[in-house]
């Protein structure tokens, strides 16, 4: 996650950057970043003690998972973020409200991905960006990569063609999609 980390800040740097020439830059301006499917606030104490959001939200669709971020925030004595617990396909967040939005690990479990990329789009503000990791499809034997014929549901990997498409489809002008090791995507997007 450290090296995730990195990548992230980097990505995001030019639009959480309060010296720089971006978004950020003006001295009006609050900086506001999400973690979507947080989980248990891995990437979203990262974000926390890195000091690039004046605004930090943690999302997820579990209760469970919010009160474990809560509980780990806490626990390392950290101002605990906004936590919200929200479907991604309809994010509680006004059009072009944030700088920066993170999903790690996140996309192949979304049910309703195409809203879900939809609203990170709606809800980035002009310029802002997208940084988002999940999984290749074929890369993992033995878990189903779709629904299975009895309707259930399960994780969705993607190829990286695939990927950038459904993002592009989103409304994205600038998207990269690339491979890092046998089966992690990296997805990196502009509004």
């Amino acid at each position: 996650v450290d090296a995730e980390f990195e990548l992230v800040s980097k990505w995001f740097e030019p639009v959480v950057d309060k010296g720089g020439a971006g978004p950020a830059a003006d001295a009006h301006a609050s900086t506001k970043v999400l973690d979507m499917s947080c989980g248990s606030g891995l990437m979203t104490r990262r974000i926390a003690k890195s000091g690039m959001a004046d605004r930090l939200l943690a999302a997820d669709f579990s209760e469970v998972m919010l009160l474990e971020t809560r509980r780990r925030f806490q626990e390392e004595k950290l101002d605990v973020p906004e936590l919200l617990r929200c479907d991604v396909a309809r994010l509680p967040l006004q059009t072009d409200a944030l700088n920066a939005v993170h999903a790690g690990a996140a996309l192949h479990c979304w049910p309703r991905l195409d809203e879900g990329l939809c609203e990170i789009h709606r809800v980035l503000a002009p310029g802002g960006r997208f940084f988002a990791t999940t999984f290749k499809k074929g890369a993992y034997a033995g878990i189903p990569s779709q629904a299975n014929d009895q309707g259930g549901a399960s994780f969705r990997f993607f190829d990286v063609d695939e990927l950038e498409q459904l993002l592009t489809d989103a409304g994205f002008s600038e998207v990269s999609v690339e491979l890092e090791g046998r089966g992690c995507l990296i997805a990196r997007c502009v509004k």
